[in-house]
């Protein structure tokens, strides 16, 4: 019997569907791999979509629906799983990961899957109306608006799909746009079928408006610098996202703060792999970061085989 001199051999940075293959795929391998995921939101984004497109299977699947079952399957395989959220890691001699507690781990190899963030509007009412009319999920908080007006800011696939949902329930949904839209075509036909459904073209958010919760938006035109306001309860920014990566030494960041790697899974360390949303040249697929999981768990099983 291997002796259990290290309790993490495999680290796996992030519960999202990548990570969640990934640290499935060395557990099953017979690797001792610990699952550090300190927001408590496995599936990452996807597990906030109400129905995940791009999936070669029949049937429709909200984004829970992959992640739990991810998750008891890692487990079952003894994944050993952390909530808790990755504050540094050091690639020197020996790899060193240190928690936001202070507690440290040194593992053989690091599968970094952290993900990305949704990018914040950066406007003054934000951070307070957060949780209070601001929200970054329609199918967790959609139903808090039966009936009310709301707007969704962005114009790509994640913006749409959030407005899809809201179209279900609310009374209006106002999409504030401040380009052409980005997202899919098939997306934008469902869109323009839905009557609730509002265009403010070539405007950006200047201001969210309310005291207790969301009352509205002072919008700037970008074209103009018109000013105008409109009326809504609640506000989903959905404009891009923001890779985590700050944990991440810099040398192996490119400038878009990315983590850089060959084209393929492994960063500059060979030690250091890196998939999904966090790395640069992820195409975005949903199907591709499971593939990249599955891919990098293999190459850090190959990796410690070649060690032993």
């Amino acid at each position: 019997m291997r002796p259990l001199k290290n309790l993490c051999e495999v680290a796996v940075i992030g519960g999202g569907l990548a990570g969640l293959f990934a640290a499935r795929h060395v557990a099953r391998s017979g690797r001792l791999v610990t699952l550090f995921e300190g927001r408590g939101m496995f599936g990452g984004q996807v597990a906030t979509v109400d129905e995940v497109d791009g999936l070669a299977m029949p049937g429709k699947f909200a984004g829970q629906d992959l992640a739990i079952p991810l998750l008891d399957d890692a487990r079952k395989a003894n994944a050993h799983v952390e909530e808790a959220n990755i504050a540094r890691l050091d690639a020197g001699h020996r790899l060193t990961l240190t928690d936001e507690a202070g507690k440290m781990y040194r593992p053989e190899a690091v599968i970094i899957a952290s993900g990305a963030s949704l990018r914040k509007l950066g406007v003054a009412g934000e951070e307070e109306l957060t949780g209070r009319g601001v929200s970054h999920c329609a199918t967790c908080d959609g139903g808090f608006f039966r009936g009310q007006d709301v707007a969704v800011v962005g114009g790509g696939d994640a913006a749409v799909q959030e407005a899809l949902v809201l179209a279900k329930t609310s009374r209006r949904v106002i999409m504030v746009c401040r380009s052409p839209m980005k997202a899919r075509r098939d997306y934008v036909d469902k869109l323009d079928a839905r009557e609730n459904v509002e265009f403010v073209w070539d405007s950006e958010v200047a201001e969210i408006l309310g005291t207790d919760g969301v009352t509205g938006l002072r919008l700037k035109n970008v074209k103009t610098g018109a000013a105008s306001q409109i009326e809504c309860a609640g506000v989903f920014p959905f404009i891009g996202v923001e890779p985590n990566s700050t944990f991440v030494p810099p040398s192996l960041l490119d400038a878009n703060k990315l983590v850089a790697t060959n084209g393929g899974v492994q960063t500059t360390d060979p030690r250091i792999f890196a998939v999904g949303a966090v790395r640069s040249h992820y195409g975005g697929y949903v199907v591709q970061a499971m593939a990249e999981g599955i891919t990098a768990a293999e190459a850090v099983v190959a990796l410690l085989q070649h060690q032993t």
